[in-house]
């Protein structure tokens, strides 16, 4: 890792820890205290804010929101135009689809696929392999389990625990 000064579009310049091979498009905007991963890519007009991680080979498509104290796990993909809440964990290898909002304190676990324009409700926690369909919904403190599948426009009630290896939702 080596800290490097970022100028941000607005004209402030932070200090960012980057490793190797790091890209951090044009009109992006790094906060305070970030920290990047080699090989990472940050995209045109991304906002990381501060004391946000980013892991190794993580892709931050464009126009992608992250709110201060996130982790984003290695090798995870961020589609264009999400957002992540505050304090919230992506967990490796994890893919966040076009559009999707993942609210404050939630916990999104390895190799999880979650598709475009998902919402995933405060203090949501969803187990490694699950897959969240596109349009679907997860209110707030719901617990998905591993391997689970939510299909697509399915509504997570609030508080829900959705089992390991089960299936919401009309096919």
């Amino acid at each position: 890792m080596k800290t490097i000064t970022h100028v941000n579009p607005t004209g402030e310049t932070v200090q960012v820890s980057v490793g190797e091979n790091v890209t951090i498009a044009k009109n992006a905007i790094i906060g305070w205290n970030v920290t990047i991963g080699e090989n990472a890519n940050i995209g045109v007009g991304s906002n990381i804010d501060s004391y946000s991680t980013v892991g190794e080979h993580v892709t931050i498509v464009e126009y992608v929101t992250i709110c201060p104290n996130a982790i984003i796990g290695k090798n995870a993909t961020i589609g264009r135009n999400a957002t992540i809440g505050w304090n919230v964990t992506i967990s490796k290898n994890s893919n966040i689809g076009v559009g999707s909002n993942i609210d404050s304190y939630s916990t999104v676990g390895e190799h999880v696929t979650i598709g475009k324009n998902a919402i995933i409700g405060w203090n949501v926690t969803i187990g490694e392999h699950a897959t969240i369909g596109e349009n679907a919904i997860i209110r707030e403190h719901a617990t998905i389990g591993k391997n689970a599948i939510i299909r697509e426009h399915a509504t997570i009630g609030r508080n829900a625990t959705i089992a390991d290896d089960s299936t919401v939702g009309l096919k």
